[in-house]
């Protein structure tokens, strides 16, 4: 299987995270707007970026400038959150 790295939007508390990881797929980045759960995920995932408004939310600040290893082969997303 090749490397594939996950986009999470409304991540929560990383459930589709850690199926996705379990199935091989490497988290890169996560958007989680509540305060409650970028904790949680920052305590699970400390080297993965953690964006908080979706809606400011750039392909270059997830995908770096060139970085290789940040390529984005699957987006997923926990939504509606509310």
């Amino acid at each position: 299987m090749p490397d594939m790295n996950a986009l999470s939007f409304f991540s929560g508390i990383g459930g589709l995270d850690l199926a996705a990881e379990a199935a091989g797929i490497r988290t890169a980045a996560m958007c989680e707007r509540d305060p409650f759960c970028r904790d949680v995920l920052r305590r699970h995932w400390p080297n993965v970026p953690i964006y908080e408004d979706i809606r400011k939310l750039t392909g270059e600040e997830v995908i770096g400038h060139g970085d290789s290893r940040k390529r984005i082969s699957v987006i997923h997303g926990g939504f509606p959150c509310q």
